[in-house]
């Protein structure tokens, strides 16, 4: 049986708690996170998902219920934000990544030097390219890794991911997407928050679904896709192959509607288009 990193208990949130414009994030949610999985935090925009990364993360306390992490001390969990520039703010590619070091582990220079270039490496930045460049002139993808190697620097146990490829193109999502599969592969525990359901297809392990601050669903991906398949106001979230047999399934073709693979829906089309 796999551990347990992240554990939450009847977790809820509110954001202006107390106010005429409280809105409620999170609401009595328990889920537990293993170690060594990939594991997807999906839903669409509001839904409390990007809330319960930062729970996770412990960048924000809920106001009831607990969240136990065994074994993991301060800094053992990473999060990566949506958008890069939200955690990057020193001059230097190399102050940035090795900020934490310097501030908290407070590492000597030869060791801030060994861990800045281990970050690049993990990340597939050339540590001596970039060392000096100011990273708000980077592309958005080298962005994202400056700030996944900043996190990374510490050394976490579990790394959460907010929109991971947010603002990236095709090449660009696919390679942070492959970074990303390999640090679980290193052993690591990985959590990645994002609406984009198509994209974590193959890198995930188990997916949970998030509608209006509740868990709506917590399995593999079959079991997610069945529960968006049967609410029309989500079918936007599946991937595009699965949207369209969902709607020939609607319009009457005797079709399945938990296919994702492009090739075999084309077959399954075919084959009652024939009969």
């Amino acid at each position: 049986m796999k551990n347990v990193v992240i554990s939450l208990k009847n977790v809820s949130y509110s954001y202006n708690a107390g106010s005429p414009i409280e809105k409620k994030a999170l609401q009595t949610v328990n889920l537990k996170i293993f170690q060594g999985e990939i594991t997807g935090i999906i839903g669409s925009t509001g839904s409390g998902k990007t809330t319960l990364g930062k729970i996770m993360a412990g960048l924000i306390q809920p106001q009831s219920g607990s969240v136990i992490t065994p074994g993991l001390g301060i800094g053992k969990v990473g999060l990566v934000f949506q958008f890069p520039e939200h955690q990057i703010f020193c001059r230097t590619v190399f102050h940035d990544i090795t900020y934490p070091v310097r501030e908290i582990k407070k590492l000597q220079e030869h060791d801030i030097e060994a861990a800045y270039i281990t970050a690049c490496n993990k990340v597939n930045l050339d540590a001596d390219a970039v060392r000096n460049i100011n990273p708000m002139k980077l592309s958005a993808g080298e962005k994202r890794r400056v700030a996944i190697a900043g996190v990374l620097i510490m050394e976490p146990q579990v790394m959460i991911f907010d929109e991971p490829t947010a603002g990236l193109d095709r090449t660009g999502k696919d390679s942070i997407l492959d970074e990303i599969k390999r640090l679980s592969d290193d052993g690591g525990t990985v959590i990645i928050v994002s609406h984009y359901i198509e994209e974590l297809l193959n890198i995930t392990d188990r997916m949970v679904l998030v509608e209006n601050g509740n868990i709506a669903a917590d399995g593999n991906i079959k079991d997610i896709i069945n529960r968006l398949s049967k609410n029309n106001e989500k079918l936007s979230m599946l991937p595009a192959v699965t949207e369209l047999m969902v709607r020939l399934k609607s319009k009457g073709l005797n079709v399945g509607t938990d296919i994702v693979d492009p090739e075999r829906a084309f077959m399954e089309i075919k084959k009652v288009l024939n009969n």
